[in-house]
């Protein structure tokens, strides 16, 4: 078989068969196709998911990371560099190595991880807390009112899909983390009767408690859980 005209027959018979019997075919013959199709996953929209909370919510941490930054060229061998230096663990109890050029009260991500259940309530079906990191500093509430008060996320332009509600948090939540520096603050979504929406949270030094922040005005205040219930807390 050669040609043109060869290859346009051969897809016209290729097309009748399904996407599924194309590929086992390609396994049977030990072939591999480089397609989505080998990265499977479930596409789930919020308003899909039941209206039920979660019995136990998960709490997922980040418990093993790279012991020193990320060298240009290294982007792609970070097993290979962790095999060859080995890799820094979180364990309960056991503080941060190495030296710190900031200090003060520290506050463990379990902590954190309960005052959210506790303050934030059930989370919905689905939902879950991914915690970054073992433990955070805790920075009085006037410091992180501070940087709200001077950054400028707030007067940025809402448009509707393409900087809308998560932009804003993620943003906000970039900027206090750079400048305070293991700040237990993170991005939260939630869903209330009809609608989804992602704000800013945080752990209260002050108030021993978590504070949810609408970076789109600032205004900071205690999460309604009787109403809505939290979806996703990234810290």
């Amino acid at each position: 078989m050669g040609g043109k005209t060869d290859v346009e027959q051969l897809k016209g018979i290729l097309q009748q068969f399904s996407r599924e019997d194309l590929l086992k075919a390609m396994s049977e013959l030990g072939l591999t196709a480089e397609t989505e199709a080998e990265v499977p996953f479930e596409e789930i929209k919020m308003s899909e998911l039941p209206d039920e909370r979660e019995e136990r919510t998960r709490v997922l941490i980040m418990d093993k990371k790279m012991k020193r930054k990320v060298r240009p060229g290294e982007e792609e061998r970070l097993d290979e560099i962790a095999a060859e230096e080995g890799v820094s663990e979180y364990s309960e109890g056991a503080l941060p190595g190495g030296s710190t050029v900031i200090s003060g009260p520290t506050i463990t991500a379990r902590s954190v991880a309960n005052a959210i259940v506790r303050d934030f309530g059930r989370f919905c079906r689905g939902g879950a807390i991914f915690m970054s990191d073992g433990y955070y500093f805790l920075y009085p509430d006037a410091e992180i009112k501070k940087v709200l008060s001077e950054d400028l996320t707030d007067l940025q332009m809402w448009i509707s899909t393409y900087f809308d509600c998560d932009d804003f948090a993620q943003v906000l939540a970039g900027v206090v983390n750079q400048q305070l520096k293991g700040a237990p603050f993170g991005v939260l979504w939630f869903k209330c009767p009809g609608v989804y929406h992602a704000v800013n949270c945080f752990y209260s030094m002050n108030q021993r408690k978590m504070k949810v922040v609408e970076p789109q005005n600032d205004a900071i205040y205690d999460f309604n859980k009787r109403r809505c219930c939290p979806m996703l807390v990234v810290i």
